[in-house]
C-alpha cells in the first residue's frame, strides 16, 4: 500500500522538477485544507523544498496571527520564509 504522504510529496516534486519549471517560475499549491487529518502543510513544504527552483506559493486557508499560521485552531509550525498575502492588503481604508 502506498503511503498518502509519500504520494503527495512525489506528485508535488514531479511538478516542481518538470521541464516547464525554472528559476523564474512560481508554482502554486492550493487545496491544502484537504490534507487536514492526513498530514501537516508544513510537512509537505519541508519535504518538497529541495525541489523548488523558483518560488513556491501555498494558498493556506486559515488565520495568520503573530507570525503563526492556524487552520481550524491547529498550529502550523512553519513561518521562517512565509509571507502572508492578506485579503485586505493594499486596500485603502476610509
Amino acid at each position: 500500500m502506498v503511503d498518502f504522504k509519500e504520494t503527495m510529496v512525489r506528485k508535488d516534486t514531479e511538478v516542481l522538477t518538470s521541464r516547464m519549471v525554472d528559476e523564474s517560475t512560481v508554482v502554486a499549491i492550493y487545496g491544502v485544507a484537504s490534507l487536514f487529518g492526513f498530514m501537516k502543510t508544513s510537512e509537505l513544504v519541508h519535504d518538497v523544498e529541495s525541489a523548488v527552483r523558483g518560488r513556491l506559493l501555498v494558498f493556506f486557508p486559515g488565520e495568520h496571527e503573530n507570525n503563526t499560521y492556524r487552520f481550524l485552531d491547529d498550529r502550523e509550525g512553519w513561518n521562517y520564509l512565509a509571507v502572508p498575502i492578506k485579503a485586505d492588503e493594499g486596500v485603502m481604508k476610509t
